[in-house]
């Protein structure tokens, strides 16, 4: 991977006396390419502290995942690389030398990547860790940061460089497969995670990260000179304030896991902090992303909306988007009261709420938070896709209810909603005429479910009676709609080189005595809902070659 490089300057203030210096890109580069050598990966992870030790680490027991250290069966060689790197214990000179040697211990030490941990003994002032994304096809990309409070008790600093966490992982699932020769814009890179793993997922990629942190850049810099050699694609680390690195360019992707926090205007982790109030950022991103996306390009935004009494996430997004030219999909994970949202956020930086600074910091926010009538804090995803200028910009909110089928991958489902966003907005303009008169596929993932419950009267019972029949996606997100006996036949009768859909709908009537002009305006719009949510396939996206992949390249 070629990579263009920022000029850090050489005289960076770390954050702390301890903090990695500016000039630890080269020692950190090198730490890195020597951990990759010696297998440093999830493998080597899960072997030796198991499954079991591994969750330990990641829900802030680390001395349960110590225990799993001591007790491993694991290669001497990889369980002291673990314990050292991944969870941060200390030690001794004499096994640090004999983990990296001793000319680059000197270089890690003088550049504070090691530190003092008592008489003799030193700790890792990094936090290094292997990301693995299945669904972009990247296996162990070692990524450097600052540390988190996970495996410590720390408060992290205002210029604090997180790593591998759960929304970078997040967004990355909901990012569809990045096509060769593309273009990606990674707002807001941090340390670099997201940039790497696109730039690593597919062929002549041209990745464009941008910070306003410098401390982040050169994290990001470090980790794209050992990744260097292992893939095609270009990165290029700009630094400036928001979409400014980079005016007047397009792009066929943009990502962003923005400073999102909904709150008072102030800076005081500049990860997740934006300066700006309440959901500013995810006002800015939204409303500022559409005019850097190239014709068909998609933005996949980490998002967070604050909401009044009665208020939507439609209608608060809504307020965001241009009035033509984009194509919106909202997925809101779930709602939080302000108790909820500001507790979490305050114990993300290790402040105890029931300590004194965390009751004040609590008082202070919730009081903002009533101030602005806010009631609710909404979380999620935010997926845009720039369409014809002249167009009607569309919006489609829905909650993302289910957890995910298992193995399912966010991203392909939002690449299949684009698809099928665009093939209903191409025969919207004839009428309700164009979708009976189309030809479809169902979704071999689709489960017909038939719900009974018992019934009875005062005296007998019943037995088991038909209460509701629904058609349940088994895959992706699990979309489930509610169906009726004539809706199921017709749709048992469809095929994608067989009759359209009207001339199965009439049969059915045929047979049924029913009034087909009233049943075919009835199905009309059912149709189009089973089509947004990849049930009912139109033809031309139908690729029956691929079972797993139902959609033709040229469709998606």
């Amino acid at each position: 991977m070629k990579e263009d490089v920022i000029n850090t300057p050489s005289d960076l203030s770390p954050v702390s006396e301890t903090a990695p210096a500016a000039r630890a890109g080269q020692s950190l580069k090198d730490l890195l390419e020597l951990l990759e050598r010696a297998g440093y990966g999830s493998a080597m992870i899960h072997d030796v502290l198991g499954e079991t030790g591994v969750t330990a680490a990641a829900t802030g027991a680390p001395q349960a995942a110590d225990w799993h250290v001591q007790r491993s069966t694991a290669a001497d060689h990889a369980r002291q690389l673990v314990r050292t790197f991944y969870l941060r214990r200390p030690i001794s000179m004499a096994a640090l030398d004999q983990c990296v040697g001793t000319k680059l211990i000197e270089k890690l030490i003088a550049d504070h990547v090691f530190v003092p941990h008592g008489v003799d003994t030193w700790i890792s002032n990094v936090d290094i860790r292997p990301i693995t994304v299945a669904s972009h096809g990247v296996e162990d990309v070692l990524i450097a940061s600052d540390p988190d409070a996970s495996l410590w008790d720390h408060v992290p600093g205002p210029d604090h460089v997180p790593g591998v966490g759960n929304a970078p992982l997040s967004l990355l699932g909901s990012i569809p497969p990045i096509a060769d020769g593309s273009r990606v814009l990674d707002l807001g890179c941090g340390s670099g995670v997201l940039s790497l793993v696109l730039a690593s997922s597919a062929t002549d990629v041209t990745v464009v990260g941008t910070d306003i942190s410098l401390r982040a850049l050169a994290y990001a810099q470090a980790n794209g000179q050992w990744l260097a050699s292992k893939t095609k694609g270009t990165v290029t680390w700009k630094h400036g304030d928001w979409f400014a690195p980079v005016a007047e360019k397009k792009f066929d992707y943009l990502v962003a896991n923005p400073p999102f926090v909904v709150g008072p205007p102030d800076v005081e982790h500049v990860y997740r902090d934006s300066g700006l109030p309440l959901d500013g950022a995810t006002q800015h991103v939204v409303e500022s992303a559409p005019g850097f996306l190239a014709d068909s390009g998609t933005a996949h935004i980490l998002a967070a909306w604050a909401l009044r009494d009665a208020e939507t996430a439609a209608q608060r997004v809504a307020s965001w988007l241009p009035e033509k030219g984009i194509r919106a999909w909202v997925l809101q994970r779930e709602t939080v009261d302000p108790a909820t949202y500001v507790t979490t956020w305050l114990e993300d930086e290790s402040i105890d709420p029931r300590h004194e600074d965390g009751r004040a910091r609590t008082q202070r926010w919730m009081d903002y938070f009533a101030e602005h009538d806010v009631v609710e804090v909404g979380l999620g995803f935010i997926h845009l896709q720039r369409i014809e200028d002249d167009a009607p910009t569309e919006l489609t909110v829905e909650p993302l209810e289910h957890a995910l089928a298992p193995g399912a991958f966010l991203g392909a489902e939002v690449g299949e909603f684009f698809a099928r966003s665009e093939w209903l907005a191409g025969i919207s303009g004839h009428g309700p005429e164009a979708i009976l008169d189309a030809h479809f596929a169902l979704r071999p993932t689709l489960a017909l479910e038939r719900v009974s419950l018992p019934g009875s009267d005062a005296t007998t019972s019943l037995g088991f009676l038909p209460e509701v029949s629904r058609l349940t996606r088994t895959d992706g997100p699990r979309w489930s709609h509610e169906v009726d006996e004539p809706l199921i036949t017709v749709l048992a009768g469809v095929h994608p080189r067989a009759l359209p859909l009207r001339d199965v709908a009439e049969l059915y009537c045929a047979v049924n005595d029913v009034d087909d002009t009233e049943f075919c305006a009835a199905l009309a719009p059912l149709a189009v809902d089973l089509v947004r949510h990849g049930m009912l396939i139109p033809a031309e996206l139908w690729d029956e070659s691929e079972e797993e992949n139902h959609y033709s390249e040229e469709g998606a």
